[in-house]
């Protein structure tokens, strides 16, 4: 009895292994046949998207997608739906974006295009500004446009280009306008003194005592001594060269024998040459004492003035130097126009500065058998006086290769000059 009882539990816990067995099976093949459905029913769903869009225009993110569907069975159904969000960017969508940011940034640069300019720094720091940006367009180069006149803004006082031989005007504004002349007096000094020195009263050695009154005197001086002695023609170097106010005062006490003497014959003279707007009072340009400016000339004057200095062949060559010697060379004086060696042509001849004069200029060049002069009055700095006659020279010897024919004098002296016109007789052969 108990062999057959133990034969039949030992038969049910077999059947039962067996129900456990195919139990397991069946699990086995219906997880493995779920996954697969699921699996085909994902690729059936991503293949129905790529399709919408393919025939509306077609989707450039369709390799995303298929990335994403090739993605293993273990991604979680959590994490499938930011899957397909970031995938279905639309084109029209990323196109309508594209256009709303480029929008935006048009709009804010036109804005930022339309708001006015703030104002920084004080206004001195705003005028010093100015003054860079106008030096700084004076240092461009001006073209010079054959057969018409120079295109520069109108920065002086009055103006005129002359020949230096026959005295025609080609150019002129203002040029009977009177005004300061500064340290121009001393070309009448010159004058008288080279006069004399033609004329064999003095030469070119004749020593000159430096006194008190010469020591004193203000403005740009070479450091004379009381006591010193020079030759005469060194101390017109200084004079005509550096400008120096102490050699003017020693070499008029020299020649007239005292600086009121001296004042007088240069109105005298300035006079005899027709100079009918100018008048002295000193023999260097300084101010009076009281500020007033002493000495008054005009453009038209002074050209006549330069082309009695330019008859002494010593003018020209004194002035056509960038530095002249002094004490035996061991003191170098340099050259007040700084057009001398710069500009082509240019070979003297006199500046002059003072706060009420401003800047002036008498400017001599020659190119070939054409010789030109060029006044400036009244620059408003410097730069302006220099670059204006070295530009209406260079429009001169553009328009007028040849002023070998003689004109009479009646253009320079005369009162028919209308202000600023340019000579429209032809150019000469």
């Amino acid at each position: 009895m108990e062999v057959k009882e133990n034969r039949r539990n030992t038969g049910m816990i077999g059947w039962m292994r067996m129900q456990w067995q195919a139990i397991t099976v069946v699990g086995v093949l219906a997880c493995f046949l779920g996954g697969t459905v699921e699996q085909s029913l994902a690729r059936q769903t991503n293949t129905s998207r790529q399709a919408t869009p393919a025939k509306k225009g077609g989707n450039k993110a369709t390799k995303g997608t298929s990335a994403v569907s090739s993605q293993k069975q273990t991604v979680s159904s959590s994490q499938k739906p930011r899957l397909i969000k970031r995938e279905e960017k639309k084109p029209k969508e990323v196109r309508r974006e594209t256009r709303t940011r480029k929008t935006a940034v048009r709009s804010e640069r036109r804005l930022t295009k339309a708001q006015p300019e703030k104002r920084s720094g004080s206004r001195l720091q705003r005028r010093r500004t100015s003054a860079r940006l106008v030096r700084r367009a004076h240092r461009a180069p001006v073209r010079v446009v054959r057969r018409s006149e120079p295109a520069i803004v109108k920065d002086y006082e009055s103006m005129i280009l002359a020949d230096a031989e026959s005295g025609r005007v080609l150019l002129a504004e203002d040029i009977d306008k009177q005004w300061p002349a500064a340290s121009l007096t001393k070309m009448m000094v010159g004058l008288l003194a080279l006069e004399d020195i033609a004329g064999e009263r003095f030469s070119l050695r004749t020593p000159v005592v430096v006194s008190e009154r010469a020591t004193r005197a203000r403005g740009r001086t070479i450091g004379l001594r009381e006591g010193e002695e020079f030759p005469l023609g060194e101390l017109l170097q200084a004079m005509l060269v550096t400008s120096a106010n102490d050699a003017a005062v020693a070499v008029a006490e020299r020649i007239r024998g005292s600086v009121e003497a001296c004042v007088t014959a240069m109105n005298g003279q300035a006079q005899k040459l027709g100079m009918t707007q100018t008048g002295f009072q000193t023999v260097n340009g300084m101010p009076l004492s009281d500020g007033r400016a002493g000495d008054f000339s005009s453009a038209r004057d002074l050209v006549t003035l330069a082309r009695a200095l330019l008859r002494h062949d010593l003018v020209l060559e004194w002035t056509s130097h960038d530095y002249i010697p002094f004490r035996d060379g061991f003191q170098m004086l340099p050259n007040t126009n700084r057009l001398v060696g710069k500009v082509d042509g240019v070979n003297g001849l006199k500046t002059g500065f003072t706060s009420r004069a401003r800047y002036n200029l008498v400017a001599t060049a020659q190119r070939g058998s054409l010789s030109l002069i060029a006044v400036v009055l009244g620059g408003r700095n410097s730069r302006i006086r220099f670059d204006t006659a070295a530009q209406y020279l260079e429009w001169g010897f553009t328009n007028y290769r040849d002023q070998s024919a003689s004109y009479g004098e009646e253009e320079l002296l005369g009162h028919s000059v209308p202000p600023f016109r340019a000579v429209t007789t032809p150019t000469l052969p």
